[in-house]
């Protein structure tokens, strides 16, 4: 039986455009129409969503999602892999709450056995017919990250690169593992690089007190990507550059931003935006289980976290440690902090996202033939209602 769904008189934000009082058609979870409310038919038996007064983006993606809702992507989960997979998909349902249509599970360092077992659990929860966010893939946030600037990662965890570990790793869900966070001054960085360059896996710099020269080496090697820009890295002094600096100079440099206005000052997001130009900087949150919950302590793989929002941090109520960001709010954030458009919102929450994660021709814009996947948003980015291909949940 067809399905059929109209998303009717929002404003609806396109790569090329922003549609006032538009309509967006689909037809079994593709895009059939994007246009002007006036030109749209909608083929008799669709649902039919009034999305007057809202704005329509395409579904976002988060490419740094540890947890939400009260669970941790890293959890062993009491009766096993079945029990962490359930953990998954319960944050996988939480994150149709902001407009999350797909996003990658974000490890923390880990002995072996740990990563193995959240890339397991989370193909067991990406198999499962529960309506929920899409598993895009996986961003392993270490284990080859320096000591020096950890953060909230756990020492036992962290250790130099080792490409038998690295390709074991990788083995465990071939063309799955998207993003490595890594530091390239470590010994052996710099090859773990081009060997990740080789596998087809981006190479993200953080947790890192690398120095620019070494930066520029890594980038030279095939580093791409920068984890949550200021933040874990050798920063901006004016005498002694380090990664942060590289990272902004370096037009082959995607670099995430964590827009709460804790992680970031809102002016450094928009010295970011007047350096790299919205088309080299991705919206993630870096959520913690605490996504979506009051203030109280909850989990960071084995770390205890406490959370005051909009503060998440270790005990000692210092260290940040993730965040309670949405992705919704994070949009939002861009427009405010950055001056950013609704078109520039869209391609950093989106299109960009479905870029790194290889899944662009299918997904992060609203174009006919896509899937159809939408975040409908009021005007302060409350979400109304998320679609994932083709089918609408409504915000409760």
């Amino acid at each position: 039986m067809t399905s059929r769904l109209a998303i009717i008189g929002g404003t609806v934000v396109t790569p090329g455009e922003v549609i006032e009082g538009g309509s967006v058609l689909s037809e079994d979870g593709r895009i059939v129409f994007v246009g002007s409310r006036r030109d749209a038919s909608p083929e008799p038996g669709s649902e039919i969503f009034d999305a007057t007064g809202h704005f329509v983006f395409p579904g976002f993606i988060d490419t740094h999602v540890h947890g939400s809702g009260g669970d941790d992507v890293m959890t062993n989960g009491t009766g096993g892999i079945e029990a962490g997979a359930e953990a998954i998909r319960r944050v996988s349902r939480a994150q149709l709450k902001y407009g999350v249509t797909g996003y990658l599970p974000t490890s923390i360092a880990a002995v072996r056995d740990d990563l193995l077992h959240m890339i397991e659990q989370c193909e067991a929860a990406s198999r499962a017919p529960d309506l929920g966010s899409d598993i895009l893939g996986y961003h392993l946030e270490g284990p080859f990250i320096n000591q020096t600037y950890k953060g909230a990662q756990p020492e036992s965890g962290i250790r130099d690169p080792d490409l038998d570990e690295c390709r074991e790793l990788l083995d465990a869900a071939p063309g799955r593992t998207k993003i490595m966070t890594l530091a390239p001054e470590l010994p052996g960085g710099i090859e773990l690089i081009r060997f990740l360059r080789r596998e087809g896996v981006i190479a993200s710099l953080g947790h890192s007190e690398s120095d620019y020269p070494t930066a520029l080496e890594a980038i030279d090697a095939g580093a791409t990507h920068a984890t949550h820009l200021y933040n874990a890295m050798s920063g901006l002094d004016h005498r002694k550059p380090g990664l942060a600096s590289a990272c902004l100079n370096e037009p082959a440099v995607v670099t995430e931003l964590i827009l709460d206005g804790v992680h970031v000052h809102p002016k450094m997001a928009m010295l970011a935006k007047k350096v790299k130009g919205c088309q080299n900087i991705v919206i993630v949150t870096d959520a913690t289980s605490a996504q979506g919950c009051p203030d109280g302590m909850y989990k960071l793989g084995n770390f205890d976290v406490l959370v005051r929002a909009p503060y998440c941090t270790l005990l000692d109520e210092t260290t940040l440690a993730g965040s309670v960001l949405t992705m919704n709010r994070a949009a939002r954030n861009a427009i405010d902090f950055m001056g950013a458009g609704l078109i520039e919102a869209a391609y950093m929450a989106s299109l960009l996202p479905a870029r790194l994660c290889g899944v662009e021709n299918e997904r992060g814009s609203i174009e006919v033939n896509k899937r159809a996947d939408l975040a409908i948003v009021d005007r302060e980015f409350k979400v109304q209602g998320t679609v994932i291909g083709g089918l609408l949940v409504k915000a409760t």
